[in-house]
């Protein structure tokens, strides 16, 4: 039984709580195995104490912005940390301030690295029996996980704008739209389900608007979309056309309310949700609370386990799984990024890539510049070795490009998979069975295999055939109601968190798993769908809804428990900064710093509600004199949380995230050096690595196929004159 509460329902399962007052801390974490430590504890450590203190104890520190660096002492707020990362900028309207994101969602991203974390620092220690510190500050978190943002900067110096109720990247007909009795979410990144939409929407003729000449020209053109899309789809009904743009494979989903997203037929269908009592006094109330973001089942094995990987053979010199070898199939967003985590945690990934999976060997110049991933937005003779979005999730791995609908293709791969450690794919569930590589075939091939599967929904329930897209799944699992302006439905947000929540979640599913296959040789399958991997983060909104029977009031960039709290426009063209008031000190030191009234400094945390628009107008006066670089650095000097709200060039040029090595430059032969953001994880023993650029396409066929899978050089010069193995696109 749980205090009433969202969060403590929602996050304290399987927990004994005990107050640090009736218990020998010291005592207790001299005994742990492992130590978590966050916020502001209690309880802190005497001068000179040692978290490992030699022993095997793994010590998680997780702090707002890290324990070096300028920023260290700075008072925080989440509405700071998404601020300086660069996260607020890209959510809002582009004439209004910007929205912050919801409630926990920087703590949610800290804790997954903290998890992450935590597992690789138990793989490392089966190998070298030693523990180690962890180190994960909640600004470290947010930078690497901007999808493009950063990039489009650094390759053509673009900076990205938020762009109304619309995902914060190409222009095409992603965001929220009303219809005639709700809203829905459309994901179209594709040529072909755009040319469906306006099919059935009736709007082809755009294709022959003057100064379109394709549909990647659209990309540059969204408010023309939208001017006849938007009519259309105002008189349609949100759940008749979700279905019908579904059957043509175009991604659309429901705006959910959280009540919505409670009542989801797929999820109960699918077992998702856990009942808990909360309640400490009278009698207790259920809530039900989102299970698990994965699953992962155990293989049966029909006679004795395989051998296990001895520890002995292993090393650590890489990062803590350094011999692991992964083949990966992912693509787009959530599994290249949970792959990467492997490969920055040492582990040998090797992208296996379908030859047209970067395009095809021409590229249209309209699509280099919508997307500004190239380059000086030059797409050079090879562009499919300059995408910068491809390059991004594509460091520390190795790469081969094989056809896997070809007979040969599959046969190769299966050799491969009988000498790797872990298969990841993001396929939908029919691409695996199609290519007679499911479950049992791949388990059969390598008893010992951890086999993890990543499909929008799952692979079971009345879903599970949707298209889907991060974008879409944001608002159908709840997150797009949580967050806006007060007049809002339900706002987007500048970045689709339910891909790198998918990606996050897998990478620590697949580091705790391999850590327990290590032990019994077993093999597993980790199924995670980002669909249920995004409601979980929201457990705390979901036990608030059935607590107090009230849907979130979206506040703008207010706070329910502290006030004011706001983003206020600065000397600059869209230049803002984030203030936070956390305690009644801050709130003295505003005033005197922006010469409130006198008078004001008497008001406690119910008076600055009932007159935070006053507030407000005030501090907005006071910004609007200064750059927000200095309005930061003066109310952070007397303890106020505020921050810039930078934008792509703000963050690659922060004193702070260069000061504690946040990015790192690695040179690519064909797309040159580039500044690309590291592993938001610090290990004391065992760090993460960062030993190549990205891949060439088939770069690495030679010694994956010939010295892992075991072909011959004439065998494989045989694939690549049948087009099994290729160096370049088809045309």
């Amino acid at each position: 039984m749980f205090p009433r509460g969202g969060i403590e329902a929602a996050l304290r399962g399987g927990q004994r709580i005990v107050a640090h007052s009736t218990v020998d801390v010291d005592a207790l974490c001299d005994s742990a195995h492992v130590v978590i430590e966050s916020g502001t504890p209690a309880w802190r450590p005497g001068p000179g104490f040692d978290p490992i203190g030699g022993g095997p104890r793994i010590w998680l520190r997780i702090t707002p912005f890290g324990s070096t660096g300028p920023y260290r002492s700075f008072a925080s707020s989440a509405a700071v940390e998404e601020a300086l990362s660069g996260h607020l900028y890209l959510t809002g309207d582009p004439e209004r301030a910007p929205i912050v994101g919801p409630e926990h969602q920087t703590a949610v991203a800290a804790g997954i690295h903290g998890a992450i974390g935590i597992a690789a620092a138990l793989a490392a220690r089966q190998v070298t029996g030693r523990g180690q510190l962890v180190e994960v500050s909640h600004l470290g978190v947010l930078v690497p996980l901007h999808q493009f943002t950063l990039l489009r900067y650094t390759h053509s110096g673009d900076v990205l704008r938020r762009m109304g109720n619309r995902y914060a990247g190409p222009g095409r007909p992603i965001g929220a739209y009303r219809c005639a009795d709700g809203m829905i979410s459309l994901v179209v990144p594709r040529d072909d389900q755009l040319e469906r939409l306006l099919g059935v929407a009736g709007l082809d003729h755009l294709i022959d608007e003057p100064g379109i000449g394709s549909t990647y020209d659209l990309m540059h053109h969204p408010t023309l979309i939208d001017e006849h899309l938007v009519p259309w789809l105002e008189t349609q009904k949100a759940s008749e056309i979700v279905e019908l743009l579904q059957a043509l494979r175009v991604p659309a989903g429901p705006v959910s309310s959280l009540g919505d997203v409670l009542a989801d037929q797929h999820l109960a269908a699918r077992g998702f949700w856990r009942q808990v009592d909360v309640g400490t006094t009278g009698p207790p109330t259920t809530v039900r609370v989102p299970g698990p973001p994965f699953r992962i089942t155990e293989r049966q094995l029909a006679g004795e386990a395989p051998p296990l990987r001895s520890a002995a053979t292993r090393t650590v010199d890489q990062g803590p799984l350094t011999g692991i070898r992964v083949l990966d199939l992912t693509r787009v967003w959530a599994g290249p990024l949970a792959a990467r985590v492997l490969a920055d945690l040492g582990a040998d990934v090797i992208m296996v890539e379908a030859p047209w999976a970067r395009g095809p060997s021409t590229v249209d110049r309209s699509s280099v510049l919508a997307t500004r991933y190239y380059p000086d937005n030059d797409p050079g003779d090879r562009h499919w070795n300059r995408n910068g979005f491809l390059n991004k999730y594509a460091l520390n791995k190795r790469g081969i490009a094989l056809d896997l609908s070809l007979p040969e293709g599959v046969e190769t791969f299966e050799a491969l998979v009988a000498v790797s450690d872990v298969v990841i794919e993001n396929y939908s569930p029919r691409v695996m069975p199609q290519l007679g590589l499911d479950e049992e075939r791949l388990h059969h091939l390598n008893p010992r295999l951890l086999y993890v599967t990543m499909p929008g929904y799952g692979r079971t329930g009345p879903s599970v055939d949707r298209v889907a897209y991060g974008p879409m799944i944001d608002s159908h699992a709840g997150l797009s109601v949580l967050q806006g302006y007060p007049e809002d439905p339900a706002r987007k947000g500048g970045v689709a968190w339910p891909d790198p929540l998918a990606g996050l979640h897998a990478a620590f599913a697949i580091v705790s798993a391999l850590a327990s296959s290590a032990d019994d040789g077993r093999g597993r399958t980790v199924e995670g769908a980002q669909f249920e991997s995004t409601v979980a983060t929201i457990g705390y909104a979901l036990a608030e809804l059935q607590l107090t029977g009230s849907e979130p009031e979206r506040r703008g960039n207010r706070h329910r428990h502290h006030a004011p709290q706001g983003v206020y426009p600065c000397q600059g063209e869209d230049r803002w900064l984030a203030l936070t008031v956390t305690d009644e000190r801050s709130w003295q030191s505003v005033c005197e710093i922006a010469g409130l009234d006198a008078s004001w400094q008497e008001w406690d945390l119910e008076e600055r509600r009932a007159r935070h628009d006053a507030i407000d107008e005030a501090l907005e006066a006071w910004c609007r004199s200064r750059t927000a670089g200095e309005a930061m650095a003066r109310l952070q000097a007397a303890g106020v949380a505020a921050g810039t709200v930078n934008d792509a060039a703000g963050v690659m040029a922060d004193p702070h995230l260069a000061d504690t090595g946040a990015f790192v430059a690695l040179t690519h032969p064909e797309a040159g050096t580039h500044l690309w953001p590291r592993l938001a994880i610090e290990f004391s023993d065992t760090p993460a690595t960062y030993r190549r650029a990205a891949p060439l396409l088939n770069q690495h066929a030679d010694e994956v196929l010939c010295d892992l899978a075991g072909l011959s050089p004439q065998r494989l010069e045989e694939l690549r004159a049948a087009g099994v193995v290729r160096d370049r696109p088809p045309d």
